[in-house]
């Protein structure tokens, strides 16, 4: 990836990402929205299944029991489903994937799916595209689908298409309830700045499963290549306003020293430390292995020479 890439978006889709990318990010967005919004009394459940047995529907589902939204769920909930009425929530994340009529087609069929199989009215449910990239103009005129009052949230005026929105995860606004959800967009720039927003925050606060988490959403982005832990130790962690050195060295501790590791050179490793400390941790016959016998031998005699002086 280019660095040019990796200040903007991250490629276009490719088989690795249609596959092993795409599927954990889903179970990390499904994990995220689990851990945040069922200690505040939110049903929330994944691969719902449309019938006995498979197929499964590859989407989140969130269920409120109450009337509306309560306060300390709406700290957590983005826009368009915040504004929302639905007692019960259809998120399908795209992650990899490009908004077109086939992710159109198949999110009618998810909530048409849900409805027949609940026996629900459909004002009761409603549909959520959430999309990590930038919806293209011109699909979206092809779709049918304008900005919403609201940055970031697209809908239909078709009556067919009136349950169904589109989140673009780029183009939410940085209100504290979107920065969760935003660690999913696409663009790196605005990822890392969303990182450093909620970083800033008091972490300890937060449950500890959504502290790992966050833990295991930057260990995808250092697996993936997309940002890697040396990235966000340095532009978030050691060189930013209002993270402490503390708070800093605690979020590392979270972390495995292979995944802090993952993406250095060997050379960039050993310069943080001083020869002879990295040489403690050898034997010395492995130490030695490898070097020339002559440079054994004039080694000795130098340093052999070099104590005979100091010791006159």
């Amino acid at each position: 990836m280019s660095q040019s890439q990796a200040d903007d978006e991250r490629p276009e889709d490719s088989f690795l990402e249609n596959n092993t990318v795409s599927q954990t990010s889903h179970v990390l967005f499904g994990s995220m929205m689990k851990e945040s919004l069922t200690p505040l009394n939110l049903e929330v459940e994944s691969d719902y299944e449309v019938g006995k047995g498979p197929p499964k529907l590859d989407v989140l589902i969130i269920r409120r029991a109450g009337a509306r939204w309560s306060k300390a769920q709406l700290e957590f909930l983005p826009d368009g489903i915040r504004q929302s009425n639905c007692k019960h929530v259809i998120l399908e994340l795209k992650y990899t994937e490009s908004i077109n009529k086939t992710a159109i087609f198949q999110t009618i069929g998810y909530l048409g799916s849900y409805l027949r199989l609940k026996q629900f009215k459909p004002e009761k449910v409603c549909a959520f595209i959430v999309s990590s990239k930038t919806p293209q103009k011109r699909v979206l005129k092809q779709i049918g689908f304008e900005q919403a009052d609201i940055k970031g949230v697209y809908r239909s005026k078709d009556c067919l298409l009136s349950n169904i929105q589109l989140i673009s995860l780029n183009d939410l606004s940085d209100a504290p309830y979107n920065l969760w959800i935003k660690l999913f967009s696409s663009k790196i720039k605005q990822r890392l700045s969303v990182l450093k927003r909620i970083l800033a925050f008091d972490l300890k606060k937060f449950n500890s499963g959504l502290v790992s988490i966050l833990v295991k959403i930057l260990n995808f982005w250092n697996m993936i290549g997309e940002i890697s832990m040396q990235r966000i130790q340095k532009d978030i962690l050691y060189e930013s306003d209002g993270i402490s050195d503390e708070l800093a060295a605690w979020f590392l501790s979270m972390f495995k020293p292979e995944d802090r590791l993952r993406g250095l050179q060997l050379e960039d490793i050993f310069k943080q430390f001083k020869p002879e400390d990295v040489f403690k941790q050898f034997k010395p016959e492995d130490r030695l292995n490898g070097l020339d016998l002559k440079i054994i031998e004039d080694y000795l005699k130098t340093k052999k020479k070099n104590d005979s002086s100091f010791g006159k």
